[in-house]
């Protein structure tokens, strides 16, 4: 199947959001003298999963998001501190380091040679905007599309209405989707009508009602689709 668009999710697609989780998290508790004998990412990640979940089926905002995950775990550790400049400093944290997907800074270039390439993500404007800086790769993305900047989140249908009216509302089967979120990425391009590549290196089945396009384990990957 040839494209002309590839449409890229950011965390944990691109950039290895996971691991800048782990740093900020930790820089956080750090500075706000949070110690505790039990692992705190334990507590704080299926809070944040859930939140995210809550945002994808339309139940939470995502300005609502921007403190509430924060606002649960801070209660759930009955820790004495304000939850909202936790907050605001884990969120600074978020953008002080930036850690690469593997191949992704070899492959991009590549990619934007042959196809064009649209960033599409759920995130914070004021987070994304910083890692995207430190990216220092907005040459080879024709479109960075922002949740936080548009109004809406994957997988809705007016994100992807969005999207279509940047790269110019072209065949719906020359656009294809890479990401890492079954919820957002998968299920977003599947009921919007487009092709979808799921990343999934740790080989996860995929629920029965959803079925990718495509599946691969990394970026590196994605080449034998392309070609």
């Amino acid at each position: 199947m040839q494209y002309d668009w590839l449409l890229f999710d950011l965390d944990n697609t691109i950039l290895n959001f996971t691991k800048a989780m782990y740093y900020a998290f930790e820089k956080t508790l750090k500075d706000y003298n949070i110690v505790s004998e039990e692992d705190l990412m334990t507590v704080y990640r299926p809070i944040n999963m859930q939140c995210w979940k809550e945002l994808e089926q339309g139940t939470i905002t995502q300005d609502e998001l921007r403190y509430l995950r924060i606002d649960r775990f801070i209660k759930a550790i009955n820790a004495g501190v304000n939850s909202t400049d936790f907050a605001d400093s884990y969120h600074a944290n978020l953008s002080d380091k930036i850690f690469w997907m593997k191949d992704a800074q070899t492959l991009i270039p590549n990619w934007a040679r042959n196809y064009k390439l649209a960033l599409v993500t759920n995130g914070f404007k004021e987070i994304q905007r910083a890692r995207l800086a430190k990216m220092n790769m907005d040459g080879f993305f024709k479109h960075i599309i922002i949740s936080d900047e548009i109004g809406s989140s994957k997988p809705h249908q007016p994100f992807f209405d969005y999207t279509f009216s940047k790269i110019g509302n072209v065949d719906k089967n020359r656009v294809l989707i890479i990401g890492d979120s079954l919820g957002s990425d998968i299920q977003g391009g599947s009921d919007y009508g487009i092709h979808t590549c799921w990343i999934n290196p740790s080989e996860k089945e995929s629920p029965e009602h959803l079925t990718p396009t495509f599946t691969i384990k990394g970026l590196e990957e994605l080449d034998v689709i392309l070609k």
